[in-house]
């Protein structure tokens, strides 16, 4: 028996070290409003920067003793029970954009990757393994599903959503207009996307040379393989695995089955 292991595994760290006379740079999302990719110096490239979510107002008693979530006197913007409470970072008793920070970016602290081949007289098993560990995505399919922001169809998770006291304190009501802001930019909709896959397995079986050497052939191997066959993840949205670190709907990574023969004569 053989038994072959190949072993990567990459470590990285982001850090912007000088903006020169540049202030913190912001990048918009599309469609979403109240958080940006910010970047600037001390902190990873473009990280997401948006507010902390500390769950569900209860009551109007527990608003009243609460930072005001929406700034300045807009008789349109309203918090009510069953609303995001956003915690107030700077303590100055409004939750406006003072109140941002770093809520995780896309670049992962470490990845790897091991191929294993073990071959046994005429079968030969390989199996490759990678993932990554430590990056945060965006999830807009969340945001779209979840916030009561379309005339389309909702997330099945929006049944849990609040609905009286003590119903739910991660779910905020569903409200058309949004008056609190409960879908800004926030953890709420920053997951982490580390992941273990199974990226792919072959299975091959070389014929004895008795076999197939009337038949002037120096080598015939038959094999199967499966691409994506497993992947191991916390992240909600359908592929942890997210260029550019927004979740835009993207379409999940195919698992294929392949079957086929090498000849060599």
């Amino acid at each position: 028996m053989n038994w072959n292991i190949n072993a990567v595994l990459g470590t990285y760290k982001n850090e912007v070290i000088s903006l020169g006379l540049s202030a913190p740079l912001d990048g918009g999302f599309t469609r979403i409003t109240g958080g940006s990719l910010r970047t600037t110096q001390g902190a990873p490239a473009n990280f997401f920067y948006g507010f902390v979510t500390d769950g569900i107002f209860q009551s109007y008693d527990e608003i009243a003793k609460s930072a005001r979530q929406t700034p300045g006197n807009d008789p349109t913007t309203s918090t009510a029970p069953g609303d995001i409470k956003f915690k107030d970072l700077n303590g100055d008793g409004v939750i406006d954009d003072k109140d941002r920070t770093n809520i995780g970016n896309a670049n992962p602290t470490f990845t790897y990757g091991l191929t294993n081949t073990v071959s046994f007289k005429g079968l030969e098993l390989t199996v490759f393994v990678q993932g990554s560990h430590g990056n945060k995505v965006l999830n807009f399919t969340r945001w779209y599903t979840e916030g009561g922001v379309s005339n389309g169809n909702y997330s099945k998770d929006v049944i849990n959503r609040w609905n009286g006291p003590g119903s739910s304190n991660s779910m905020p009501r569903l409200v058309l207009n949004d008056p609190n802001g409960n879908n800004r930019v926030s953890d709420r909709f920053v997951e982490d996307a580390s992941y273990l896959r199974i990226k792919n397995v072959r299975l091959a079986y070389s014929l004895p040379k008795s076999w197939i050497g009337f038949m002037k052939i120096s080598r015939a191997q038959i094999y199967g393989s499966v691409q994506n066959l497993l992947t191991v993840t916390g992240y909600s949205g359908f592929d942890p695995e997210v260029g550019g670190g927004v979740d835009l709907g993207f379409y999940p990574q195919a698992r294929t089955f392949t079957i086929g023969a090498n000849i060599d004569f």
